[in-house]
């Protein structure tokens, strides 16, 4: 019998889907969504409008939500199976190391993206009769955007765990990224804008400061989110290190667009973020093939 990564991927799935944390992630997750819904309701905003503004609302807690769930989900897909000596059972059949590593990806990201179809289903459920009128192509561009980051995030755990050789070094790993793409990529940012023109970006920056956090797959889906409903996300972690009086500026004054001087460039379109999410699924998977293909499992 020919066995491929399909095999793998099923097998996986199944598995994945019987974590009990995992399912405790993602029933907080959904119960956010449901949650702005109604929040958007009460507060007497009923139009098409409306939608959009709780969807960037969402926004803010997606970004820490579903990498966290992306990245449970993920980081023990190999290296748990490694260290219980379940690896070189699944390599005595005819399954490459290849196989292993597409096969986990594909089983992994597969539970990530129906948890987040799931929220939105749920979503938009309460939206019809609570909301009325559903922004439709808002609403499939968002979900778009955010199973994309799902699927960024679980490839990132997966090869994360197909480099390291421990639970404690891939949790390590997975740990630290989550928390430098989250709390500390702002002040990368700035530290390096601050090098070039010595001083601290205000509210109007070059368009090159705002690609390096187009580079960060976390700041990449706020910003498009943040033009699909042309309504600004505010980020999950802000340490304050910009020259902008947050307080006393609106939204609107926040925005890209109000930032930069003249049009926006291509790399600070929504569509780029399909880029920056490409990357940081390739890279990681690169390396973590490359160490897992060389590694002696014996």
């Amino acid at each position: 019998m020919t066995v491929t990564w399909r095999d793998v991927a099923r097998k996986d799935f199944e598995d994945v889907v019987r974590s009990k944390l995992l399912w405790a992630i993602t029933a907080a997750f959904v119960g956010l969504l449901a949650f702005f819904l109604l929040v958007g309701y009460v507060s007497g905003d009923t139009d098409e409008g409306s939608m959009t503004e709780i969807l960037s609302g969402m926004g803010q807690f997606v970004i820490f939500f579903v990498p966290l769930i992306a990245l449970i989900a993920g980081y023990m897909a190999v290296v748990g199976e490694r260290q219980s000596g379940s690896l070189r059972v699944l390599l005595s059949y005819p399954f490459s190391r290849t196989d292993v590593v597409t096969g986990k990806v594909v089983g992994r990201s597969l539970v990530v993206a129906a948890t987040i179809l799931f929220g939105f289903l749920v979503v938009t459920v309460l939206a019809v009769p609570l909301v009325g009128e559903v922004a439709v192509a808002e609403l499939a561009q968002v979900a778009g955007l955010t199973i994309a980051l799902g699927v960024t995030f679980t490839a990132l755990a997966v090869g994360i765990s197909a480099a390291t050789a421990s639970r404690g070094t891939a949790l390590a790993w997975t740990v630290g990224v989550f928390i430098f793409l989250l709390v500390l990529w702002e002040a990368v940012a700035v530290g390096i804008y601050y090098l070039v023109h010595g001083s601290r970006p205000g509210l109007e920056a070059d368009a090159w400061y705002f690609a390096l956090y187009q580079a960060n797959p976390l700041e990449s889906y706020r910003l498009a989110v943040d033009q699909v409903t042309d309504s600004y996300v505010w980020p999950m972690v802000q340490l304050g290190l910009e020259d902008v009086p947050f307080a006393e500026a609106g939204p609107e004054e926040l925005r890209v667009e109000s930032r930069v001087d003249g049009g926006l460039p291509f790399y600070l379109q929504p569509w780029f973020s399909a880029v920056t999410f490409a990357a940081w699924i390739a890279i990681p998977l690169a390396v973590g093939y490359r160490r897992f293909a060389a590694t002696d499992l014996e």
